[in-house]
């Protein structure tokens, strides 16, 4: 019997691959909420990348993909490091990006 990964342990591993196959990948921030318990709720993380375009909080939805052991949709929001310090600080209104969507930034996932 296949036992389907938990969205947390989902985030952590998908964390360690974008750190291992994006040098400029600064931090990873989990979104939340994060709702375990509906599959159709996609998994939200907030990725800091140096050389990234600063057009604030634009998510990029991916769907699940259970074969690279994926097996919950996924919003990725990609940030610039000085776009990340606003988030952080306040500034700048895009907190209130994130606030609109209904996030807020939860636990930042290691990069191993």
């Amino acid at each position: 019997m296949n036992v389907k990964r938990s969205k947390s342990e989902t985030a952590r591993n998908l964390a360690k691959a974008h750190f291992a196959n994006e040098p400029n990948l600064r931090h990873i921030h989990l979104l939340e909420p994060l709702n375990e318990h509906d599959p159709r709720d996609p998994i939200k993380l907030l990725e800091v990348v140096e050389g990234t375009i600063e057009r604030g909080i634009e998510p990029i939805a991916f769907p699940a993909d259970p074969a690279r052991g994926v097996e919950y949709p996924v919003l990725i929001v990609e940030v610039s490091p000085s776009e990340y310090e606003a988030i952080r600080s306040n500034i700048g209104g895009l907190i209130s990006g994130l606030q609109t969507h209904g996030w807020s930034m939860g636990s930042e996932l290691p990069a191993g």
